[in-house]
């Protein structure tokens, strides 16, 4: 069956097209989680009253890839368009199989370039090629031995996609390069610049990893100004400003204990999975830009309200936010202003030193105390390396957590933590602020205490009376609320 070059590059750029969206070439996948992966802290170096069974922990390299497909997979049943699309592509298959079975060459091809151009059309997520590795390596395997073709593939240099930076209007870029780089809104934006200097590694090798534009490095200042700490009123978080549910969504941990939306490592990634998202389904980086201000659906709806196809267009016809319609000159104009420091007048910016750790991987719940005297440090220092810790010790529920401690003190660290009895002794008291619905026996539950020891700590109390919304108590937590 002869189909032409044309059809057999339709054919593959299903393949390509995943390999540029998630990875470019197998050297490029991530690999799958390694099973045998233990804590740093074994059980045999620490004097632990408690059996802790090891849980098999991917490592957290392979997240985003595991959870983007998960994901596929997930709402895959759901999407009714696409399975009519691909039932639409069998059929007009199997008539392409018929037709070359009957002698009816060019039916054939014509039914089979169809084929393949519903299926390319019929919104596939991504996720679901991690699938068909083997069956488009076997494809590539035939073709090589129709064509006696014994020499490896070339090496190519993977695909680097860029941002234009460029709008139809530029007068809004100029306008915030301007802003940017005069006045008060100056200092903000210098002080910003040297901020990033400490993620600049993190974020350039995440990109990398991510096949993503480098000048996603300055996406931050518009978002945050590259800082940590910053809570937008919506409830945004870190300096990629994750909203909880997106966070959630994209594999980050977000509760009492922690919010890893402030880890820098893995809000990164997450915030780069997110971005990858976008551009697989929009394929235009402005419009990603505009997406991740905007979310995709709400996007999307005003696209679709509008009748348009770019900002522009939505802009002129009163379709998007004020906020989303600033975004992208405003990246434009940090990327540029970044990029020609000196041009801009920023010739004395001090770059913050690029983070430095070491990190200990644990089953247990560590007080901060405990892993700062092991390291040798303080409990400011290991709250600073960890800004995601919510509380006074790492996280509950959290098998294989990653610790990170000052550079170069590993080796010190399981020295001394394996001379500790108890990695969370208890503080002690606690002061508990009664609040609405609470009784006496919910917050003895809670502390893992029983009522006459509450009773008994609070002489004050009456048996009789109900407890005050705001009333403060005295608890003294039971041994298994620290475990």
């Amino acid at each position: 069956m002869n189909c032409g070059k044309k059809t057999l590059s339709a054919l593959f750029s299903l393949f390509f097209a995943v390999q540029l969206s998630y990875a470019a070439g197998k050297a490029n996948i991530p690999v799958l989680p390694d099973k045998t992966a233990k804590s740093d802290i074994s059980e045999k170096e620490i004097n632990y009253p408690i059996e802790v069974t090891i849980p098999q922990i991917p490592e957290e390299e392979t997240d985003p890839i595991i959870n983007f497909v998960a994901n596929a997979i997930s709402s895959a049943p759901s999407n009714n368009e696409t399975k009519g699309a691909i039932l639409e592509a069998e059929a007009l298959y199997k008539r392409a199989v018929d037709a070359f079975k009957n002698g009816k060459s060019e039916n054939a091809k014509r039914y089979f370039t169809l084929f393949v151009d519903k299926l390319e059309k019929a919104g596939i997520d991504p996720g679901l090629y991690f699938f068909l590795f083997d069956d488009f390596d076997n494809i590539i395997t035939k073709l090589k031995r129709i064509y006696a073709i014994d020499m490896p593939a070339p090496v190519l240099e993977p695909y680097k996609l860029s941002i234009p930076m460029e709008c139809e209007d530029n007068s809004l870029v100029e306008k915030y390069i301007e802003l940017y780089s005069t006045g008060k809104t100056k200092e903000r934006v210098k002080a910003a610049i040297e901020r990033s200097g400490a993620h600049r590694e993190i974020i350039l090798r995440t990109l990398q990893n991510f096949n993503l534009p480098e000048e996603l490095l300055w996406l931050p200042v518009v978002e945050s100004l590259y800082n940590n700490k910053v809570v937008s009123t919506a409830g945004a978080v870190g300096i990629w400003q994750i909203m909880a549910h997106r966070g959630r969504g994209l594999g980050l941990q977000i509760n009492y204990w922690i919010d890893e939306r402030r880890d820098p490592e893995k809000a990164t990634r997450a915030a780069c999975l997110y971005l990858k998202e976008l551009y697989v389904m929009l394929n235009d980086w402005h419009l990603v830009l505009a997406g991740y201000n905007r979310g995709e659906f709400g996007l999307l709806r005003d696209m679709k309200f509008s009748n348009a196809s770019n900002i522009t267009e939505m802009t002129d016809r009163n379709a998007i936010p004020r906020e989303t319609q600033k975004y992208v000159p405003q990246f434009i104009a940090a990327v540029i202003i970044a990029n020609n420091l000196e041009k801009y007048g920023f010739d004395d910016v001090n770059f913050a030193p690029p983070l430095r750790y070491d990190k200990i991987k644990t089953d247990k719940v560590i007080d901060l105390k405990i892993a700062a005297q092991c390291a040798e440090t303080t409990v400011e220092e290991i709250k600073k390396l960890n800004p995601a810790l919510n509380a006074w010790c790492t996280p509950q529920g959290y098998p294989g957590f990653e610790l990170k401690i000052p550079y170069g003190t590993k080796e010190k660290f399981l020295e001394n933590i394996s001379k500790v009895k108890d990695l969370n002794p208890s503080p002690g008291f606690i002061k508990h602020k009664v609040a609405k619905g609470e009784y006496i026996e919910k917050i003895a539950a809670k502390y893992k205490t029983t009522v006459k020891e509450v009773y008994k700590d609070n002489p004050g109390l009456s048996k009789k009376k109900y407890l005050q919304i705001g009333q403060i108590i005295i608890v003294r937590p039971g041994r298994n609320y620290y475990k």
